[in-house]
């Protein structure tokens, strides 16, 4: 049975879909839907703290660097403005050569950053300015969603629904013609007949309505505490970005998932899933944490 959650903010509605889903049979849920209506509110940062808790104590990567892999926002100097039509043409470079820095940047750490062994097929990121994502070279998928967004604002058209990222799959919009700036959607490849396992992140769509721009990422399986917090935390990071440099205002972020589970035979079962609920609710009541997260 189909689970649909929304919130304002990328915390609770994390806590609420950890919540629904660890009810269920076995901790799992297929379908699950979250849709977070105000993703600009940021994080928590009590919750953030208890995951990151959480993290740690099983020697999993903390919720930073699990964003990083969908945005890394430390590599991004961000100017102080949004791209508009009439923006004055140095301020237009300025944020052009931020984008720039930060996609050289990130390629050159890429070799470093696959030899760890989760990344040895490429990152989500990488899959984005490097398409298919796996060496330093290949199309720049984020670029191009970039710059037709940019003329869809030029042309007065403040709906659009033909912008898409690939992340698993044959990229057909990721290699069309350099003057096909918007995105086609991808073609799933015969050859993927993997279950779970990289990328578990296999499409990202951009809509525009009425000025505002959202952000759907389908997942084929969704680990809800090792990656799930630290993925909603990259895909806000990755679509505030996406306005600043289109000057779109913040829509919807939404995340569907095939297959959702809380992971309870990592996290001490059903009780320990709920001890970590616990926590995450008393600090988005702002009250102390208890001792008994140490599962």
């Amino acid at each position: 049975m189909s689970l649909y959650v929304t919130a304002d903010d990328v915390s609770t509605a994390w806590a609420d879909a950890l919540a629904k889903v660890n009810g269920h049979p076995g901790g799992t849920a297929t379908h699950l839907m979250v849709a977070i209506t105000r993703p600009d509110a940021g994080d928590d940062p009590a919750v953030t703290t208890v995951v990151d808790d959480v993290l740690r104590l099983h020697e999993r990567q903390s919720v930073t660097t699990v964003a990083n892999t969908l945005f890394p926002s430390a590599l991004y100097d961000a100017p102080g403005w949004d791209w508009s039509p009439g923006l004055p043409a140095q301020q237009v470079d300025s944020l052009d050569a931020a984008a720039a820095d930060l996609y050289e940047v990130y390629l050159e750490m890429l070799p470093e950053l696959r030899r760890v062994h989760a990344n040895r097929f490429g990152t989500y990121f990488s899959r984005m300015i490097a398409w298919p994502g796996n060496t330093g070279t290949g199309t720049n998928q984020l670029q191009k969603r970039i710059e037709y967004l940019r003329t869809e604002r030029r042309n007065g058209r403040s709906t659009s629904n033909v912008s898409d990222l690939a992340i698993a799959g044959d990229a057909d919009g990721a290699n069309a013609p350099d003057d096909t700036i918007g995105g086609l959607l991808e073609e799933y490849a015969v050859t993927d007949t993997r279950t779970q396992g990289f990328p578990c992140l296999v499409h990202i769509d951009i809509s525009v309505r009425d000025g505002a721009l959202s952000v759907l990422g389908v997942y084929r399986h969704w680990h809800m505490i090792t990656r799930g917090y630290g993925n909603l935390m990259g895909l806000t990071r990755l679509q505030a970005f996406l306005c600043q440099q289109t000057g779109f205002t913040p829509g919807e972020l939404t995340v569907v998932a095939g297959h959702a589970n809380t992971e309870r035979k990592d996290y001490s079962g059903r009780t320990g899933v709920n001890a970590i609920l616990r926590d995450v609710n008393r600090a988005l009541r702002a009250e102390p944490p208890s001792t008994a997260t140490s599962v």
